[in-house]
Parts: C-alpha cells; structure tokens; sequence
C-alpha cells in the first residue's frame, strides 16, 4: 500500500482544490488538454519505467480495550484504532496532492470522521488523526503542482518523477 505521509492531510484538501481551481480559471483549453493527456498517458510510461502501482488504502477503527483510552495534548479522546486495508483502487501516490490510478485518473481520497464529539483514532506509526480515509474519488487533474518555492505544470512534474524513478 501507498505510504499515506505523502497524502495531504484532510484539512488541506479543500484549500488545495480552492487554488487549482483558480489556476484552471486562467488555464487555457490547450492547457487543459495537455494536463488530461498526461494524466492518461502516465500508468503506461510508470510501467514502463518499472514503477509499479500500490493499492490505494480505505480505512476503519476498531475500538480499543478500555485501559487503552488515553486523551491527547489537544483534547482529543483516543478511543479507537485505525486498521488499514487494501482499497479497490491501485495507483501511484506521486506526493504533493497528485494520486493518480490505474483507470488513467487523478484521484483523492475521501474522508469520513472517525465518530463523533471529541474522539479520535490511532493509526499504527503513532499518529493521532481524527477523520479517515473511507473511499477514493476521481477529480479534475491539478494544472500546475506546489513545490517548495514555486509551481511546475503538472506534465512536467509527470516527468520528474519518472526521470527521478530511473535513476
């Protein structure tokens, strides 16, 4: 399975969204194009490069025994564990908000919160999360993708990673 610390977290998703739907408002329709071709065009350059999909992870909670309950700094009460399983869909998690599956779309998951009021759940490398992946859902491919200082057009970063795959 894909390693979820290169998703973005869940209160990131919408504010990622917001500004690529900006960016789509002035992207011309060749541009479009160009990003959708891409997109299409990356689980057979990933194959043939030898980068192989994983399957994309849906989540539940088990409930932890009573003496395991605990609360965290932030109020939180830590009542459950989160158990991750392979999901339907297979893909490439390829950082910086960009999933893209098999089906030759991008991809984001969908999540659900754990339960309600102030609890939370556990996840197996430590982390404390209060909402989980429940389902991956097709949307519109990012135009441009965020790095560190500045923004790369999204067929661009397709190469990069493939180039940076192969060395």
């Amino acid at each position: 399975m894909i390693d979820l610390s290169t998703l973005l977290d869940p209160l990131a998703w919408p504010r990622w969204l917001a500004r690529d739907a900006e960016r789509r408002k002035v992207a011309g329709p060749d541009v479009l194009a160009q990003v959708e071709q891409a997109v299409r065009d990356f689980p057979a350059a990933a194959f043939a490069g030898g980068l192989l999909p994983a399957p994309l992870p849906v989540e539940h909670v088990e409930k932890l025994p009573r003496g395991e309950h605990r609360e965290t700094t932030e109020g939180a009460k830590v009542r459950h564990r989160v158990v991750a399983e392979p999901g339907g869909v297979r893909g490439w998690s390829l950082g910086r908000g960009v999933v893209i599956s098999m089906a030759q779309t991008t991809v984001r998951p969908v999540y659900t919160p754990v339960a309600r009021g102030e609890s939370a759940a556990l996840r197996h490398d430590g982390s404390v999360v209060r909402a989980l992946i429940s389902a991956w859902e097709p949307y519109p491919a990012p135009v441009e993708v965020e790095l560190d200082d500045r923004t790369v057009g999204l067929a661009d970063y397709l190469r990069r990673i493939l180039a940076d795959h192969r060395r």
